[in-house]
C-alpha cells in the first residue's frame, strides 16, 4: 500500500475531532476514507471514490458506509482491499474510540489537559503534530490536496463543512 495523504481537524475547546481523511491517488481517481461527527451528533465513517478527479472531466463522487465496502459500488475489488488496509492503519495510528479499553489513557490525558474529546478522538500524543494557529487545529501530510478536501466537504455528511475555508492555509 502506498502512503496515504491525510488531513485531520480538531477543535480543542469545542467538538473535539471535526474530521479525519485519508486517501490515495491512482491515475485519474482519488479514493479513501473519512470519519467525523455529523450535525445530528452521530459519527460518520465512510469510504469514497472521486472518479476522474485528476482529469478535465467532472469528478463523480460515490461513497459507502463501512459495511458497504465490499458491496456493489464502482470501486474494483483490489482497491476495496487497499482501502480496508488504509482505514485500519490510519485509524490505528491517528484515532481512538471511547469504547476501546486501550484508549482510556488517551481520554484521561484529554481530561487532564481540559481539551475536548468525543466518541472518536485523535490519539492524544498526535496533537503535538498539529498546527495550532486557528481555532480548529489541523494536521495535513505533505502531499495532501486541499482541492480534494473542498470537493469532499461539499458532499459528505460531516458537520465540518461550513467553516472549512477558514481552516485552509494559502
Amino acid at each position: 500500500m502506498h502512503a496515504p495523504n491525510v488531513f485531520l481537524a480538531y477543535a480543542p475547546r469545542g467538538a473535539g475531532l471535526r474530521c479525519a481523511v485519508a486517501y490515495l491517488a491512482s491515475g485519474r481517481d482519488a479514493y479513501g476514507w473519512f470519519t467525523g461527527p455529523c450535525l445530528d451528533l452521530s459519527v460518520a465513517s465512510r469510504y469514497f471514490v472521486l472518479e476522474d478527479f485528476y482529469s478535465a472531466a467532472p469528478a463523480r463522487y460515490e461513497e459507502v458506509d463501512q459495511a458497504g465496502l465490499h458491496s456493489g459500488w464502482s470501486l474494483d475489488e483490489p482497491r476495496r482491499h487497499e482501502l480496508a488496509r488504509l482505514q485500519e492503519a490510519f485509524a490505528r495510528e491517528w484515532l481512538c474510540h471511547r469504547s476501546d479499553a486501550w484508549a482510556a489513557g488517551d481520554f484521561a490525558s484529554y481530561a487532564r489537559a481540559e481539551l475536548a474529546a468525543g466518541e472518536v478522538s485523535v490519539r492524544f500524543g498526535r496533537l503535538a503534530l498539529f498546527s495550532k494557529l486557528q481555532p480548529n487545529w489541523t494536521y495535513y501530510s505533505r502531499g495532501f490536496e486541499y482541492g480534494l478536501l473542498r470537493h469532499l466537504a461539499r458532499r459528505w455528511p460531516l458537520e465540518y463543512a461550513d467553516d472549512l475555508e477558514e481552516a485552509m492555509l494559502p
